[in-house]
């Protein structure tokens, strides 16, 4: 072990390492040194290995900044920030242009450092890397670092089971208390001063760095969009207190559509992504204006309001957050390969990957106006509502056949509030490549009627159509000639239109056609046939899934990443939405996990009549080529067996005289994303993945 370096003069100090947590509220790392006598240092880093990952973009680190400053006000109780961002110097926040590890390191050879602490984080593998890094050289240095949770996510965490019980504990835990002004004055006492100190820093900045001046990143990616929400943990608050007060009663129902979620919609995205808000201070507040609502409506029942579901739909996104970090968190290499390997071979092959097709996607070129509309308000605004990203997955995916890693890196950087936990593990989930969650192979023109009924979204994002009439709005290219050059607009004929060589490209029907000319603006015809090409995607996933070997690996990505019930118990049951079909068959409870019926020499015990029932749903043995199996939780690959059926399900369906008769139910709201699913019996819903609960009607 290497000796501590003698340090140039003073006192071990504490470091507060800045991460994606800059704010003041709900920070156990500035609190502490707040209530502490001892010399510290607030850093933060604009480190270069970071900065090059392909998915940053200027408009994240023009928000960051916003942060930045921010904090250094509150710190300093400079007031809110005046006049231009980029000439404020920094008071409080120590901020380099450099490693962590490098920084740590040259700081620590002039001033010994006492402890780190920071928040935990769980983003992409090179902040894996700079964390195992950094934690590595902290060992070696026998320096203390204290990784604080804020996200809820566990480390290392053992057995998926335990996941909702651990994240209910890290709720469970008191917020931390806001440093008072006395507590702040103290602060800044204490604080290193770095210039009086002689300390010297590589890469210190005096001042925030503008993303145009950021070389890691390439030129391209430099610019910052205009139409982003402006970061700061005090914009944060006040998005928050105006969801809460206003906006956030009609959350349930406006956050479908991409007119109405803008301001239905909490908007918090952004800022729980950089830490500019504390989730846990979301989730306590909502749940106390829950309670203030309940008890409202004891007092007046007859008086309807869609608070209440509106803010349990809001709650469960919040914990749908977490739940998907940590699947990234238990595996990192997500980011890279499918989380079922057994699809790793689709959308791979020679010419698989159409540049051209990417190209109009990424555009929003494509001739689908829903399609291009989303991804141009994506670009200028860096914000799209959650339905719609699926959407523009799912088209990229399925419709254009582009691998979900080619399109990664272009959604990060349109992302405002790019989460790769959520990112990463939403890509696979869209793309169909989990191999626990059913196809999501969205209708893009359906869905522009249906959430954009009369083109007002598609008129604002695409000018070229603003003239169009609301009947051709969603199919354009079916205008008549005539009509195209009333409407200003020609429909297939400028540069954006692609070659119409590939199978399932779709082709005009128009007899006639017109040339754009200085009058007319270009609009391209689709650039494939819609139904044409979903069909031949579903098939080739389909004849994936429909393998044994994919079935049986399926089973292992359930067991470290499935979601389970909320209510905790661990019924083993498989999170599918299944056919009508299905049949109830109760199975006990008194396993804790299916596996141990399977390991025991296929002997059950008798059932204890105190114990909890539970039921699981299972299609009828006849239509196995179709039945994703039941999984248990043993973490072990699962035995090869010759029958189609895995041993623990054949076991299951020989109980089938313990089955009640189906019950027809109508249809269901997830509790998570509020989506409305027509599967009477599915069991996930069918948009964003999560198991359906009890309480689901």
């Amino acid at each position: 072990m290497s000796k501590q370096p003698a340090a140039a003069a003073g006192d071990p100090i504490d470091v507060v390492w800045l991460k994606k947590d800059v704010r003041l509220h709900d920070h156990g790392p500035l609190l502490s040194i707040a209530q502490s006598n001892r010399q510290c240092i607030i850093l933060y880093l604009y480190e270069p290995d970071q900065l090059s990952e392909k998915t940053v973009h200027g408009s994240h680190i023009a928000f960051v900044n916003e942060g930045l400053v921010d904090l250094d006000l509150c710190l300093s109780c400079g007031g809110g920030i005046q006049g231009d961002l980029y000439e404020h110097k920094f008071q409080c926040i120590t901020v380099c242009h450099a490693a962590a590890v490098f920084t740590l390191r040259t700081l620590h050879k002039q001033r010994p450092i006492n402890q780190i602490l920071c928040h935990m984080e769980s983003s992409h593998l090179k902040s894996f890397a700079r964390d195992k890094a950094v934690r590595r050289w902290c060992r070696g240095e026998n320096i203390p670092i204290r990784e604080m949770n804020q996200t809820g996510v566990t480390r290392c965490l053992s057995d998926r089971d335990d996941f909702t019980t651990h994240f209910n504990k890290f709720l469970g835990q008191p917020i931390h208390a806001t440093p008072t002004k006395i507590q702040l004055a103290g602060l800044r006492s204490r604080l290193v001063n770095i210039e009086l100190d002689g300390i010297e820093l590589h890469g210190r900045c005096l001042s925030p760095i503008k993303p145009s001046d950021i070389q890691e990143i390439a030129p391209e990616f430099r610019c910052d969009r205009i139409q982003r929400q402006y970061g700061g943990e005090s914009k944060a608050l006040e998005y928050f207190e105006s969801f809460l007060s206003s906006r956030g009663a009609n959350y349930s129902t406006g956050i479908s559509s991409p007119n109405t979620s803008w301001t239905t919609g909490s908007r918090l995205s952004p800022y729980l992504t950089w830490g500019h808000i504390s989730l846990r201070h979301v989730i306590v507040a909502t749940k106390r204006k829950q309670e203030e609502l309940r008890a409202a409506k004891k007092n007046t029942p007859s008086t309807p309001s869609p608070w209440l579901r509106s803010l349990a739909s809001f709650q469960s996104r919040m914990h749908w957050r977490s739940h998907f970090i940590q699947k990234l968190e238990s595996q990192p290499s997500l980011e890279k390969q499918d989380q079922c390997l057994a699809f790793s071979h689709l959308r791979r092959q020679p010419n698989d990957f159409n540049e051209k097709y990417f190209e109009a996607w990424c555009q929003g070129r494509t001739g689908f106006p829903f399609v291009d509309a989303c991804m141009r308000s994506l670009i200028h605004t860096g914000w799209l509502n959650f339905r719609m990203r699926a959407m523009l997955v799912s088209f990229a995916t399925y419709n254009l056949w582009l691998d979900w890693k080619k399109i990664a890196g272009h959604l990060a950087r349109l992302f405002l509030d790019y989460e790769p936990g959520i990112h990463y593990p939403q890509l696979q989930m869209q793309a169909g490549t989990t191999g626990i969650n059913a196809m999501r192979v969205y209708n893009v023109t359906k869905q522009g009627k249906d959430q954009d009924p009369n083109g007002v979204f598609i008129k604002k994002y695409v000018p070229e159509l603003a003239a169009v009439p609301d009947e051709y709005i969603h199919e354009p290219h079916t205008m008549p000639a005539s009509l195209q050059k009333k409407c200003g607009v020609v429909i297939g004929h400028g540069k954006g239109d692609i070659e119409k060589k590939s199978k399932g490209i779709f082709q005009t029907q128009q007899s006639t056609v017109i040339l754009p000319t200085k009058e007319c603006i270009d609009y391209p015809s689709p650039i494939v046939d819609e139904k044409s090409t979903a069909k031949s995607a579903k098939d080739k996933l389909s004849a994936v899934r429909k393998q044994d070997s994919t079935k049986r690996e399926a089973e292992q990505v359930y067991l470290k990443h499935g979601s389970r019930r909320t209510n905790g118990d661990r019924d083993g049951s498989k999170p599918k939405a299944l056919s009508s079909n299905s049949k109830r068959i109760k199975v006990d409870n008194t396993q804790q996990s299916l596996l141990k019926s399977w390991t025991k020499s296929q002997v059950r015990k008798a059932p204890n009549d105190k114990r909890e029932q539970t039921e699981v749903l299972v299609e009828q043995a006849g239509d196995t080529s179709d039945m994703e199996l039941l999984h248990s939780t043993k973490k072990e690959p699962v035995p090869a067996s010759s029958d189609r059926r895995s041993p623990l399900i054949a076991s299951l369906l020989s109980e089938q005289k313990n089955a009640g008769k189906y019950t027809k139910q109508n249809e269901w709201s997830c509790k998570t994303c509020t989506f409305t699913n027509d599967k009477p019996l599915g069991l996930v819903c069918a948009m964003c993945g999560s198991v359906r609960t009890n309480k689901a009607k």
